[in-house]
């Protein structure tokens, strides 16, 4: 993540890695061999611009709307941030000495003398339970996640060949991608991984870390020489989340090349570069199709590539347009992407849940961001507005999940949205009292049913003006969950209610 969307020489020898590599744990569930003819039965993509365009968003990235991130990693362990440099970027702040914040606090807290790497064995997920991760984010009504496999600071959550610097070999010493997808096995949630294609500083990309307050080199722990950055490691990387852990969404980041200034050098790539995305969306989607059951998948648009499935708006933004095709707003709880305590700018789950219908009017998905600790416990702030936020989908989620925009998104204050049965949808962002006055254009016609999901009641009485319709709300508490500040949905159908 950029570090302003609230969110991101010569080489040096082999660093001495924190712990010995361990080796790697029996796979999970991944797709099967592929068998003898497979090739023959489904279409086989090519890393070619005219064969990557034949690939179409899944179904369920469509239908499903509501998507939990995770920002987990190493920097969990400092938690800290400021109005320049959300947690996440850590390591790239303390380096950024003209803009002092982070760069002097971490002088001041842990000493000129203790590098970032110094962090690593602090990063125990010592607490982490994915079972109950994937019990919050079913509560929350997500019908997707995406875990940080890789960030910025180069430090993976899976066990790899390309690499020592990673959970199994340090830290945590686990299998950290691994035991989260297994936990949501069985479950009705896609299992999505974000990769960090660059990285802050990295000897292959001619950017070894150096201490900040010295100059002088400091290791890069658990690094493996490469001559060949894309070939030999990030591939290598981006071919391991797909062989082992069969994803169903792979989010590409740091793809881009940076001098944010502030003394903190040049991050992610050099100026000229070749990610060979076409080759990563290639295998990609040959091991989700060339299977005998095959599976859709979805890439974002941050792999360099020739093609991508869907679009990202990251952060917060005045307002979202309505798109013609997919994409997907990421955005945070937060100041921070990553664990920070203390935090601020913390929205309320009203605002959360706004967001949601906003977006999903707009043809959007909403990936929402959580933070969890260092020992792998999840804030109990954003734990209660996961909660919320899955207590309002309970009741409204028709006009949620499986939903596609109406010609036009919204009215003022009201959004609408089209449910896969027809059912016209208005959602006041906030409960309107008395009557709600509407267009004369809205898709109503006599005959129509009209409904307060949620509220016990019939049929609310609606009427045609001489510049509209005029809807009559129920007298009395807010329907549902929430208080009269939530979202409520008006669902009408034709003739029936259903």
């Amino acid at each position: 993540m950029h570090h302003r969307s609230l969110a991101r020489r010569s080489l040096l020898a082999r660093a001495a890695s924190l712990g010995a590599a361990a080796a790697l744990p029996p796979r999970p569930a991944t797709a099967a061999p592929l068998p003898q003819g497979a090739a023959d039965r489904h279409h086989r993509y090519e890393p070619t611009p005219e064969s990557l365009a034949r690939h179409r968003t899944a179904t369920w990235f469509r239908r499903d709307k509501f998507g939990i991130f995770l920002h987990w990693g190493v920097y969990a362990v400092p938690h800290w941030g400021d109005d320049d440099w959300s947690s996440e970027w850590y390591l790239y702040a303390m380096n950024a000495s003209a803009k002092g914040g982070v760069h002097e606090r971490h002088r001041r807290v842990y000493g000129a003398g203790f590098p970032y790497d110094a962090f690593i064995p602090r990063f125990t997920a010592e607490r982490y339970d994915p079972r109950s991760w994937v019990r919050l984010f079913e509560r929350a009504g997500a019908r997707y996640f995406v875990l940080t496999a890789k960030h910025h600071d180069g430090f993976q959550l899976f066990p790899n060949t390309a690499s020592d610097r990673h959970s199994v070999a340090l830290g945590p010493h686990r299998d950290l991608v691994g035991d989260l997808f297994r936990a949501a096995r069985g479950t009705r949630l896609k299992r999505g991984l974000y990769y960090s294609l660059g990285e802050f500083y990295h000897p292959a990309l001619g950017t070894p870390p150096v201490n900040p307050y010295t100059h002088e080199p400091v290791p890069y722990t658990g690094y493996r020489p490469v001559d060949d950055y894309v070939r030999q490691y990030a591939h290598v990387h981006l071919r391991t989340l797909v062989d082992r852990y069969d994803p169903d969404l792979l989010w590409a980041d740091g793809q881009g090349s940076h001098d944010f200034a502030g003394g903190a050098g040049h991050i992610f790539r050099p100026a000229r570069w070749d990610w060979r995305g076409d080759e990563i969306l290639a295998h990609y989607y040959n091991r989700a199709e060339l299977r005998p059951h095959p599976k859709e998948v979805v890439v974002n648009d941050r792999f360099t590539a020739s093609h991508a499935d869907y679009a990202v708006v990251e952060g917060d933004k005045p307002s979202y347009p309505l798109r013609p095709g997919p994409w997907e707003a990421c955005l945070t709880m937060s100041r921070s992407w990553g664990y920070m305590d203390p935090t601020y700018r913390i929205k309320p789950a009203v605002q959360l849940v706004r967001l949601l219908v906003d977006i999903v009017a707009k043809n959007g998905n909403l990936l929402l961001n959580i933070g969890p600790r260092p020992d792998g416990t999840i804030p109990g702030w954003q734990r209660e507005r996961l909660l919320a936020i899955g207590a309002w989908l309970a009741v409204n989620g028709r006009a949620v999940y499986g939903s596609r925009p109406w010609h036009r998104a919204e009215d003022g204050a009201v959004r609408y949205t089209v449910g896969e049965d027809g059912a016209f949808h208005i959602i006041p962002l906030s409960r309107p009292s008395g009557r709600l006055s509407l267009p004369a254009d809205l898709p109503l016609r006599d005959g129509d049913r009209i409904r307060l999901l949620g509220h016990p009641g019939g049929p609310l009485d609606w009427r045609r003006t001489a510049d509209g319709c005029e809807i009559t709300l129920p007298t009395g508490g807010p329907p549902g969950p929430g208080g009269p500040e939530f979202p409520v949905v008006l669902r009408a159908v034709r003739g029936v209610d259903r």
